[in-house]
């Protein structure tokens, strides 16, 4: 019985926690309330693309293009993942050893989406195929 009492006490902790952490991120913030690095990457990168919102959430951010475009940004401000939904990834986001491999071998596909994590890359091509790349940019393995 006690231990009945203890999880439904956590399972209403939960429930009254969860709302309130959720309120307080994932909240709208004006465009320069990204991380410099941030709003270079997207002047740089998306320059003629009208910004539509960006969110933060806990310690990242994420921003909604006109074209459809989902960015992904770390606290400090380095891009996390570009999702190009109905377009190509910016070549000169795509660092160009990954770039002459997809050239190379995928020549009629372009990138939808990379991904950028601590232990490489992840690259998915507008056929539905996953590439998976190490942190200096060489190819591991198509992922399924």
């Amino acid at each position: 019985m006690k231990r009945l009492i203890n999880t439904l006490l956590l399972a209403l902790s939960l429930l009254v926690f969860i709302p309130l952490s959720a309120r307080a991120d994932g909240r709208v913030i004006p465009f320069d309330g990204l991380p410099a690095e941030a709003q270079t990457f997207i002047k740089t990168h998306f320059a003629n693309v009208k910004v539509l919102q960006v969110s933060k959430e806990f310690a990242e951010y994420e921003v909604i293009l006109a074209d459809k475009s989902r960015l992904e940004f770390d606290r400090s401000g380095n891009w996390k993942e570009v999702n190009c939904r109905d377009g190509a990834v910016p070549e000169s986001v795509i660092p160009s050893r990954i770039q002459a491999y997809v050239k190379g071998n995928y020549s009629s596909d372009n990138v939808r989406t990379i991904e950028r994590n601590i232990r490489g890359y992840e690259v998915k091509l507008a056929s539905g195929f996953e590439l998976e790349f190490d942190k200096n940019c060489n190819f591991k393995r198509i992922d399924d």
